[in-house]
């Protein structure tokens, strides 16, 4: 029994390690020898996401999670109404 969860979780591994982006796509390098990315899809840091779908979060203060809007800089209108939660959301 050991050897088949054992076995399923390297092979789990082994799958997540590969799903990403091929080493070097979407770089290019400098002069200097220093890669840069050229991939149009990336978001610059401190942009705001435009998915303004309900998300579920979990609050910093702790409790249930809740259903909320997304307001920005991790600030989300709960949809049942109430006070704005600072909170994290769980997944995408």
């Amino acid at each position: 029994m050991k050897t088949l969860i054992l076995s399923i979780l390297v092979f789990s591994l082994a799958g997540c390690a590969t799903l990403g982006a091929a080493p070097g796509a979407g770089e290019s390098t400098t002069d200097a020898g220093v890669a840069s990315t050229t991939d149009a899809s990336a978001t610059p840091i401190g942009s705001p996401s435009q998915d303004m779908s309900p998300k579920i979060i979990i609050p910093v203060t702790g409790g249930a999670p809740v259903l909320g809007i997304p307001l920005g800089g991790n600030i989300f209108l709960p949809v049942t109404g109430g006070a704005p939660e600072i909170g994290m959301p769980i997944g995408p």
